[in-house]
């Protein structure tokens, strides 16, 4: 008989709104048999769980719940019906679906004999249990810090560009709006296709940075002068302000793609006349990526570079100090917060 080892891990739980606390679990020594253990080397904060954290998503029917998805961590432990990674293996988990089994959630008791709900990923935790479509191979010669990015602003940011921009030539006038994660993902992408690049970004401290990657600046009460302007437009910055301003900003036969999740109360605008003229609006999801292919294709994309050294100073927390890194990251004091396991 395999005798299994009684695992400890701790989770940072979403007990309500704007609270997290930490808790410690037991991992199950007898996984489902879609699930995959991982133990978390580094998860990261991106504009999804900011919202998510706020309750800008709307009613949270699973409240309290672990919640993070995106990390990079080492499999310990496989349910009996997983096939795509094994023991040791090195991998990225993110929220984009990918092959594999997924039976949903489940739920844990902590330590204080509190149910806790945890969905198919969850990575605010040291670590891991999610569903096998959530667990991505690692490139070997990728390191744990930029692997965290691949699973989700990498991909998508450059997805956009990649994917669903792939018409984008040297010729066109781009314009990126917001440049967290994503926006820097896409923008790495674009320097690669060498349109004409113009930046609209509120914050000046991601300016200054910024600046050295040779792009054009909008300023924000020069904005209405590019009306009508732009070929494509990527708009990431989260609000449904932005969404209407970005489609006004592109031609009668220009395309907006945004990947931003604003406020779930707040509604866009559009005019209708726009959309029959030709100008062209679309979501999207992950920058339509399937990761089981698409992290190699993307990384060999960016010619094997460390693209997580460009997103400017990283600021690296422990998962006692998660409710400091969601303030540094909503008050705009801090580029990019990883929490390391």
């Amino acid at each position: 008989m395999v005798q299994r080892t009684f695992l400890m891990f701790e989770a940072a739980v979403l007990t309500k709104f704007k609270k997290i606390k930490i808790s410690k679990f037991v991992a199950p020594t007898n996984l489902r048999e879609d699930q995959v253990l991982v133990k978390i080397s580094y998860a990261g904060i991106c504009g999804s769980q900011i919202m998510e954290y706020l309750g800008h998503r709307g009613k949270d029917n699973f409240l309290p719940h672990a919640f993070g998805h995106e990390a990079s961590g080492k499999v310990i432990r496989i349910g009996k019906k997983v096939k795509k990674v094994s023991i040791n293996d090195e991998v990225i988990l993110s929220w984009i679906k990918g092959k594999g089994l997924d039976y949903g959630g489940f739920k844990l008791t902590d330590d204080k004999n509190c149910k806790i709900n945890f969905g198919p990923i969850s990575t605010f935790s040291s670590m891991a249990i999610v569903s096998e479509n959530r667990v991505f191979l690692k490139p070997k010669k990728m390191s744990k810090i930029e692997a965290v990015l691949y699973g989700c602003a990498t991909p998508t940011g450059a997805g956009i560009v990649i994917k669903q921009l792939n018409e984008i030539k040297s010729k066109h006038k781009v314009c990126l709006i917001g440049v967290g994660g994503v926006g820097l993902a896409a923008l790495l992408a674009l320097k690669l296709k060498k349109p004409q690049i113009y930046i609209f970004e509120k914050n000046k401290k991601k300016n200054k940075f910024l600046s050295k990657f040779n792009v054009n600046f909008i300023p924000s009460n020069k904005i209405i002068l590019y009306k009508d302007y732009f070929d494509f437009c990527i708009e990431t910055s989260g609000s449904s302000e932005m969404i209407e301003r970005a489609f006004n900003l592109i031609k009668k036969k220009g395309k907006l793609i945004f990947a931003s999740h604003p406020n779930n109360k707040k509604k866009i605008k559009l005019n209708p006349h726009d959309l029959i003229s030709g100008k062209k609006i679309f979501g999207s999801w992950g920058g339509s990526c399937k990761l089981d292919y698409d992290i190699n294709k993307i990384f060999n994309y960016f010619n094997k570079k460390n693209v997580f050294s460009l997103h400017g100073k990283i600021s690296i927390f422990k998962l006692k100090e998660i409710n400091k890194a969601f303030k540094k990251v909503m008050s705009g004091e801090i580029n990019r917060a990883l929490i390391k396991f």
